[in-house]
């Protein structure tokens, strides 16, 4: 039954890897040819259609909603129960892999073609989701779809942002034909599973081939421009240089430092990261006169995550005097972590037991539509390794034997919860 879960996968990897090419195997992967499949494009209307083709294939009913999330339902024998809902999301990052989100999707898919297989009668009705927009690659938010269904940003909100070319998200999901008609909520589903790549290294480095996720960490994003003056590397006396990237290091240093100290206590999970460092005007021989940084701060102890967020807003606030510069910090991002339902990480290990799968308990460093559907419904993770702990990346691979261990413990965990009362 894998070869129908591989042949979707690999399909859907050939949608926005460019040069187009099929991958089935690690030793295939070519760092150059990554999957870039922002929303609204022609590769994740080519990637939907695929995902939607197989539903119907599978005997579900499929509806669209506002913002392009696509509902695929598997009636239960039962009407006065909720939903068990099973999905992630299709779009990538620029440059992505081919199991970021579209395992998710395929696995849900491919769990009720298993229970198809059997003539499994579920009591609740189940359905795959598709989320819009989970990576925030066009249209400048993560999890853009799961906030919406969740009430965190309002529809029509989210359907006017634009992305780098100025298009509304209404206007690029009509002319992908996935601006649909439903408004949709959850009153009507009690259990939300997302099953996903890990995305770093802990189920690889200890062979394990299951992860249940019990917390999804908070993120906060920090941005911060120094300005200095730019100037003759040559001409101008050290003592009189206002050097923006000789004060953009020190918060480097600091962010990397106290991120450190925190992540050494036992048991804490903090995290901090330089990602983003642009630098003007960007010569070898002219002083640097303005720095763009992005940082990321992760936890998921809130407590923490805070603490570690205004400790590097001070130390930002702290350099104008002694670099002769200016800055200017803000907040776009702050997401809380998230706790995931016991309950639902107790199906998902009961699930890994009855069918002999070694599994652990973990937290998440990623973030993921599942914690946005935690703040309504009863929510778990079920995570598969990566090679080396790799994503976001042309090399994120996970081997087809773990695909099958994860799926086969996403079906019986949604026969499992599909029989609550």
């Amino acid at each position: 039954m894998i070869e129908r879960l591989k042949i979707d996968l690999v399909e859907s990897g050939r949608f926005g890897r460019n040069p187009l090419c099929t991958v089935e195997r690690y030793d295939q992967l070519d760092p150059k040819k990554g999957v870039t499949r922002p929303t609204g494009t022609a590769a994740d209307k080519a990637v939907r259609d695929y995902a939607v083709a197989r539903m119907k294939e599978a005997g579900l009913s499929v509806r669209i909603d506002r913002l392009g999330n696509i509902f695929a339902r598997r009636a239960g024998v039962k009407t006065n129960t909720g939903t068990v809902m099973c999905g992630s999301h299709l779009d990538s990052v620029i440059d992505g892999g081919q199991f970021d989100g579209a395992l998710g999707v395929f696995g849900a898919i491919e769990a009720i073609r298993r229970l198809n297989d059997e003539g499994y009668q579920n009591a609740r009705p189940i359905e795959v989701v598709v989320f819009t927009g989970e990576e925030g690659s066009a249209f400048g938010m993560t999890l853009l779809g799961s906030s919406a269904l969740v009430g965190k940003i309002g529809v029509d909100e989210a359907l006017s942002l634009e992305n780098e070319q100025g298009k509304a998200l209404e206007e690029s999901l009509k002319e992908i034909d996935y601006l649909g008609d439903s408004i949709e909520d959850l009153r009507g589903v009690d259990y939300f599973i997302e099953l996903h790549v890990e995305q770093g290294p802990i189920l690889y480095d200890e062979g394990i081939p299951v992860g249940i996720v019990e917390n999804i960490s908070g993120i906060s994003w920090i941005n911060a421009i120094i300005r200095g003056q730019a100037n003759h590397a040559g001409t101008t006396p050290m003592p009189m240089r206002r050097d923006a990237l000789v004060a953009a290091s020190e918060i480097v240093r600091f962010v990397n430092s106290r991120a450190s100290e925190m992540a050494a206590r036992p048991g804490a999970s903090t995290v901090g990261t330089v990602g983003k460092f642009n630098v003007f005007p960007n010569g070898t021989n002219i002083i640097p006169g303005r720095v763009e940084m992005g940082i990321d701060i992760r936890d998921v102890v809130q407590h923490d995550m805070d603490l570690v967020r205004n400790e590097v807003i001070k130390a930002i606030r702290s350099i104008p005097q002694k670099y002769n510069i200016e800055v200017e910090v803000s907040t776009p991002i702050s997401h809380s972590p998230t706790p995931l339902s016991r309950k639902v990480v107790a199906s998902i290990k009961d699930a890994a037991g009855e069918l002999g799968i070694p599994a652990r308990i973990m937290n998440s460093g990623a973030g993921h539509d599942a914690q946005n559907m935690a703040a309504k419904v009863n929510t778990g993770m079920i995570f598969v390794p990566g090679v080396n702990g790799v994503s976001h990346s042309p090399m994120e691979w996970t081997e087809w034997d773990d695909i099958e261990r994860s799926v086969r413990v996403l079906t019986q965990t949604l026969k499992n919860l599909s029989q609550q009362g």
